[in-house]
């Protein structure tokens, strides 16, 4: 097994972990707020997101 060190130097970004990533500057609660969390993608408005998303790859 190998033995892992301690980094010398710690990263300039003070949030940084092996947790989530940090958030980019600006970020809020309410760019999930029309997001279909919870839904499958069988659902309606699963459904209608993915085709938007088809639609907008396309152009």
């Amino acid at each position: 097994m190998t033995n892992t060190t301690k980094p010398d130097i710690r990263p300039a970004n003070p949030r940084f972990s092996s947790g989530p990533c940090a958030k980019r500057p600006g970020w809020s609660l309410q760019a999930l707020e029309d997001a279909a969390l919870g839904r499958s993608h069988r659902a309606k408005v699963g459904k209608t997101k993915l085709q938007q998303a088809i639609d907008e790859t396309r152009e």
